[in-house]
């Protein structure tokens, strides 16, 4: 039996590159469309995909389709979703790193919920500890190699695969208690 050589993986710290612009407060806001306006992006449209605001969007952050947003205020801080085209709500932060596609960066801090949330500081309203999030290491394979990784992910969360997963659990639970 021949062994082909394999590369190690580089493992990075996030905080190397990390780059994170927190969102801010519209002036003004809207609970209907109105012309020009986009959605203000907030937890329940990441997690319902429910739109309850609208802005211009002055002096906000502008938010596109894929962009990685992080909640760093909460009960829920850690929580990440990817946003539609918008404006990014004030308990969220958009995060990217150079060397990481946004999907992969959107799955990888996706599985590290539970530390990101655990490990967050302050009892009223939680933040999220950034020298935890900057610590945390991500292993680094090329572009295609990331894109490789996060298909098939993508193609069950596509397919509503997640939801199912999550509805199953509950399931299990319940059987068990």
């Amino acid at each position: 039996m021949k062994l082909q050589k394999t590369r190690a993986m580089k493992l990075v710290e996030l905080g190397d590159n990390l780059s994170y612009v927190k969102g801010k407060k519209p002036s003004a806001l809207s609970l209907i469309q109105e012309n020009d306006y986009l959605p203000y992006v907030d937890l329940e449209l990441l997690t319902k995909g429910i739109v309850k605001s609208w802005t211009d969007g002055k002096d906000c952050l502008s938010c596109q389709k894929g962009d990685v947003l992080i909640l760093f205020w909460g009960a829920r801080s850690g929580f990440v979703g990817q946003a539609i085209d918008g404006f990014v709500g004030s308990t969220l932060a958009k995060i990217s790193h150079p060397e990481v596609t946004n999907t992969y960066l959107y799955y990888f801090l996706k599985s590290k919920f539970l530390d990101l949330n655990h490990s967050s500081r302050g009892t009223a309203q939680p933040n999220l500890d950034q020298k935890f999030l900057r610590s945390l290491q991500i292993p680094l394979p090329s572009f295609d190699d990331q894109q490789k990784i996060v298909a098939p992910l993508v193609l069950l969360d596509a397919e509503g695969g997640d939801s199912e997963m999550r509805a199953l659990g509950k399931k299990i639970k319940v059987s068990y208690l």
